[in-house]
């Protein structure tokens, strides 16, 4: 009789060692499910937010290509009024308000040629899309 106890003990515990394996497999696979989801998402997250730098990158190029090419008209704009100025435009009816006016636009065209920010070359990348 003492066999049958033992066998019955070793059977028991064999039995509650599948159990606690499988209970363990199962939450492995889950845990593994559950991190393959979230590397999903967090792909997809960084995917979509390189896309974001991307088109932020395209318009900010865009800009400082805008920016330079209104300074440049700024600055031929300037040189056409001094050109109109020795042709004698200040000279006639009420003068000062020419020349106010003159002095008017130029400060507009000085500001628009301050501080423009410098046109970044192009990438690989952004000679690609185009």
């Amino acid at each position: 009789m003492s066999t049958t106890p033992a066998l019955s003990c070793l059977a028991t515990l064999a039995l509650a060692c599948a159990t606690f394996e499988s209970r363990e497999a199962a939450q492995a696979q889950a845990q593994s499910a559950d991190l393959a989801a979230e590397v999903l998402a967090l792909k997809q997250s960084v995917e979509a937010q390189a896309k974001d730098v991307a088109e932020a990158k395209q318009l900010a190029e865009k800009s400082a290509r805008y920016a330079a090419e209104q300074a440049k008209a700024a600055a031929a704009l300037a040189a056409v009024l001094d050109e109109s100025e020795k042709a004698g435009f200040t000279y006639g009816i009420n003068p000062e308000s020419r020349v106010v006016l003159l002095r008017g636009w130029r400060d507009a065209l000085a500001a628009a040629q301050r501080e423009v920010p410098p046109v970044p070359e192009p990438t690989k990348t952004a000679q690609a899309r185009r």
